[in-house]
């Protein structure tokens, strides 16, 4: 779930899928236990458990939290058959590793990680958990040192120094000067996530930048990417995520955190 509010609230016409929706986009402020039963039923259907993990797991959730929901899929599994019947007994009897939420990472290391802690929050309502995704916006920026080492190699450098690169990295905040006759990056703010807006918006001169990293960097900026982006469509949508992003991009910590505030 790399959107984790991907499904929309509009009404269609099939209300299973209304349920899905709702479900989905944050239970935890209308919970109605047979939209959950819907929402199921719309998973399995399409298979959506089998495509996104992250999915079956805030189903489990869900039932263990709130009591009125399982006892109402408890009542509809003699009903239920097949695939829905083997989700249904998944979700009432989870086994051992995704009961009360043991998945959830201590530190996110990966985008699939950042999906876990964003479905606890839909599920619970709870910020815990997206206290972990703001966190990793705290991480060192190593983008910085990677374009200046770049820019150092002058002739030999991959990125060639113009008025084009100096006004593509310029639309993100990254501006270049030179020091001793050397180019460098001469701007404040974090490194990581400016590139990462540029990669977002496949700006050439940030492209080829994230080409010539390794992928121990490439993964880094991801992350941090992820996050800013998770937080600030999230904000637009639940208020709670929306003043710990203005509470949190005033906290001391990492350059990012100052734009993660939905006012920036």
């Amino acid at each position: 779930m790399s959107d984790p509010t991907s499904a929309t609230s509009s009404t269609t016409s099939d209300p299973d899928a209304d349920c899905f929706a709702e479900v989905t986009n944050g239970i935890y402020r209308n919970v109605v236990p047979e939209s959950v039963w819907r929402a199921i039923r719309f998973a399995v259907r399409h298979e959506l458990p089998a495509k996104n993990p992250t999915i079956m797991m805030m189903f489990v959730r869900i039932a263990e939290v709130y009591n009125n929901v399982h006892e109402f899929l408890s009542s509809k599994l003699p009903e239920a058959t097949g695939a829905e019947r083997s989700a249904m007994e998944l979700i009432l009897d989870p086994p051992t590793g995704i009961r009360n939420a043991e998945y959830l990472p201590d530190e996110i290391e990966s985008p699939g990680e950042m999906d876990l802690c964003w479905g606890e929050f839909l599920v619970t309502g709870e910020l815990a958990p997206i206290e972990k995704v703001v966190a990793v916006l705290d991480r060192e920026d190593r983008s910085r040192h990677t374009i200046d080492t770049l820019l150092s190699k002058g002739s030999d450098s991959p990125v060639t120094v113009d008025d084009n690169t100096i006004g593509e990295l310029g639309k993100i905040g990254i501006a270049l000067g030179q020091t001793g006759g050397q180019w460098k990056i001469v701007s404040p703010g974090d490194i990581d996530v400016l590139l990462w807006f540029g990669i977002k918006d496949q700006i050439p001169t940030c492209v080829q930048i994230f080409e010539q990293m390794n992928e121990e960097q490439r993964v880094h900026i991801a992350n941090k990417g992820a996050a800013m982006w998770s937080l600030r469509a999230n904000a637009s949508q639940h208020g709670k995520i929306r003043m710990l992003c203005e509470e949190q991009s005033q906290l001391e910590g990492g350059r990012a955190r100052l734009l993660i505030s939905p006012a920036s």
